[in-house]
């Protein structure tokens, strides 16, 4: 006895249903998926921009630190000033070290990298000709952070 014409109408409800929820849900992971990847790519692109603001900020805190210690105000004439002063230096120019290593590599990073290294000892970067090209790495640094 055959009586599947009978309960047919029946089961094609509930297929068509079953096809319409497996399509809605089809159609919600590929969404998902697509919202998943932009906010990825969208994080990925906010950390790097905020890695480079930081770096910006250490750089700054290290030219004004190192002006400090060059062109100590008059009333720092105690005999810790100069000993701290220098020490709140290394501290700030070993901040910005450690702000590049915590950044993807790219071009201007090796760069900073490079012009630190040779520049490490105290004697070369309180010296007048490290500022310039200091000076521009940090504004590069700035104009990333945008």
């Amino acid at each position: 006895m055959n009586c599947f014409h009978l309960i047919w109408p029946y089961l094609k409800e509930a297929l068509d249903a079953t096809y319409v929820s497996i399509e809605i849900a089809v159609v919600g992971a590929i969404i998902a998926w697509l919202q998943l990847s932009y906010a990825k790519s969208h994080d990925k692109a906010l950390d790097i921009r905020n890695s480079w603001g930081k770096i910006h900020e250490t750089m700054v805190e290290f030219r004004f630190r190192r002006e400090r210690l060059n062109n100590p105000p008059p009333w720092a004439n105690e005999p810790d000033a100069v000993a701290l002063a220098a020490t709140l230096a290394a501290l700030a120019l070993n901040n910005i070290r450690g702000q590049l290593d915590r950044t993807p590599d790219s071009p201007l990073v090796t760069e900073i990298t490079d012009f630190l290294e040779d520049n490490l000892t105290a004697a070369k970067w309180r010296a007048n000709d490290f500022t310039g090209p200091f000076d521009k790495f940090a504004h590069e640094a700035a104009l990333k952070a945008r």
